[in-house]
């Protein structure tokens, strides 16, 4: 019987759902603002419109990029929480700070869409999904060593989890290495994520 069947002394992952739904709600939504709308210099016209869209094209693609690697963060932590039926205050605070991580991202990305082209802005913005996956495999990991998780997962299960929060770990440290490397570049390591969950 694991620990969280034979205490009544922890918090149910049900108030952990909640919470956590609610801030990546707020924070996909608030990465739309990164975008902005352009400003029109001179006479407005079709094409003075058309031509200010052009600079929006960068910001444009970090927030798309953003928003599904939030989407897949957030499907992640859900599948974890399925099967943590109560959580101790070290998971709880572990969760938190991983949230901290997770509203950090509108700025980050708002900074590499404005400033995608220099080390410093893609270097802030892969180290903050850096420690999105860092946090969210060390929540895991904590819940597994703790007895957190429900008896009914089967080892495929588990063992397959923790390579996807392995996945995330490594694509980010390779984001950040080529931060140095090829700035512009980073971020299409990002790619790997999207291709494993498509196959």
């Amino acid at each position: 019987m694991s620990n969280f069947e034979e205490s009544d002394n922890f918090m149910t992952s049900n108030r952990m759902l909640a919470l956590t739904d609610g801030i990546f709600a707020i924070a996909m939504t608030l990465l739309v603002l990164s975008i902005g709308v352009p400003h029109v210099s001179g006479q407005i016209s079709n094409t003075a419109i058309q031509e200010s869209l052009y600079t929006i094209v960068s910001p444009f693609i970090s927030f798309v990029l953003s928003f599904i690697l939030l989407a897949m963060f957030w499907v992640v932590n859900h599948r974890q929480l399925h099967y943590v039926k109560h959580v101790d205050d070290a998971f709880l605070w572990i969760n938190i700070i991983w949230l901290l991580f997770i509203v950090i991202v509108p700025f980050t990305t708002d900074l590499t869409g404005t400033y995608g082209g220099y080390t410093v802005s893609q270097l802030i913005f892969n180290l903050n999904l850096l420690g999105i996956a860092f946090f969210l495999y060390l929540s895991w990991y904590y819940a597994t060593r703790k007895g957190l998780v429900s008896s009914k997962i089967n080892k495929k299960k588990l063992d397959s989890m923790r390579r996807t929060c392995l996945l995330f770990i490594a694509v980010s440290a390779v984001a950040t290495g080529l931060s140095f490397i090829i700035p512009n570049g980073s971020s299409i390591v990002y790619l790997i994520l999207l291709v494993e969950k498509v196959i």
